[in-house]
């Protein structure tokens, strides 16, 4: 007879990204069969790249650092040349029936080549990818990969005095970062600060999101039957705004549930990068901690009012291949790093 062989598994992470991505494929099968496809389409191929990821030697992501800093930087500023402008900005590449977004592909690779350099030089690499996400211009890429970067450089005991300083000094940069933003970027910004100033224009999508939020009340309205979602009153309700889609359908209940599978998995990398077997797998996993935080925070305070719209995903829910590969491939380098770990000991049998 074959002999069982063990493979480390960490199903808290396979767990949190079944449900999620069941969630996800239930509310776009309320929304339309094509989204569902879609998105059926889209979690087969980032479930192959989280097995690959999971299997890969993070490690390696050390030594080929220069090749990926390379790479990324030319795929980044593809659009600017190949691109295809959408609502005034120019993010995705056209191959053929389907399109990518390097802006979020790119952000685990990003943060893996920041994990990797020491403080001046993380600093000075952060900029190019900074500077040409924004100005493509996605501004929620862009604080997602902000996000992503504070939390290795926080972690970084020798980087802290540096990153408070660079805070600072961004936030008395603000007014001047003004005047390079495009024009529906701040009308989002001043439609957040005076929402009932333009409420069937600049105002619409948070007004509607926090109507939707709402309707849903305790147990929502039932999955494809809430008002807003079904009759397009809610704009993007399958991608950026699906957290209020969410809520219309499934309720505070639903909501509740959501959040809990956030924190769980969130929680979870955190034990990863304390029990990690060395410093980089530590800030790497930190760094994608920081990033889906802030992704998660952000995207569900717009959704609720308590923040400007911006075009940022919520992990794992919202329809897009291009996010949910980006996630997919950060939580298989997570799991590269859990699996690489002498502390934890789940395993699974298979032959």
């Amino acid at each position: 007879m074959k002999k069982f062989k063990k493979i480390k598994f960490d199903w808290i992470i396979l767990g949190n990204i079944i449900f999620l991505t069941a969630i996800s494929l239930l509310l776009l099968l309320g929304t339309g069969e094509n989204l569902f496809q879609d998105q059926l389409v889209n979690a087969i191929v980032g479930f192959s790249f989280f097995i690959f990821f999971s299997f890969f030697p993070y490690q390696l992501l050390k030594k080929i650092s220069f090749f990926l800093l390379i790479s990324s930087l030319i795929f980044l500023s593809l659009p600017l040349i190949l691109g295809v402008a959408t609502r005034g900005a120019t993010r995705w590449i056209n191959l053929g029936s389907f399109s990518l977004q390097p802006s979020e592909i790119i952000k685990p690779f990003a943060i893996s080549i920041i994990a990797n350099q020491g403080v001046l030089l993380s600093f000075l690499l952060a900029l190019p990818f900074a500077i040409l996400i924004f100005i493509q211009p996605d501004l929620g890429s862009t604080l997602s990969l902000i996000c992503g970067f504070g939390g290795v450089w926080i972690s970084k005991s020798e980087a802290r005095k540096s990153f408070l300083a660079l805070l600072v000094l961004g936030t008395l940069l603000l007014p001047i970062l003004w005047h390079f933003l495009a024009p529906f970027q701040k009308e989002r910004i001043t439609s957040f600060l005076h929402p009932q100033s333009d409420p069937l224009g600049s105002s619409y999508q948070s007004l509607q999101a926090i109507i939707t939020v709402g309707s849903g009340k305790i147990f929502g309205r039932g999955l494809g039957l809430g008002t807003q979602s079904r009759l397009a009153f809610l704009p993007e309700n399958h991608n950026d705004l699906i957290f209020a889609s969410l809520i219309e359908s499934f309720g505070l209940f639903g909501g509740i549930l959501i959040l809990a599978s956030y924190c769980l998995l969130l929680w979870h990398l955190i034990s990863i990068a304390k029990n990690s077997e060395d410093e980089f797998g530590r800030l790497l996993t930190l760094g994608i901690f920081s990033m889906l935080s802030g992704q998660i925070f952000i995207n569900i305070g717009m959704n609720m009012g308590i923040l400007p719209i911006t075009g940022i995903t919520l992990p794992l829910i919202s329809y897009g291949g291009s996010s949910y590969l980006a996630t997919m491939i950060s939580l298989g380098m997570c799991h590269s790093v859990f699996r690489q770990s002498r502390h934890y000991p789940r395993e699974l049998d298979i032959k």
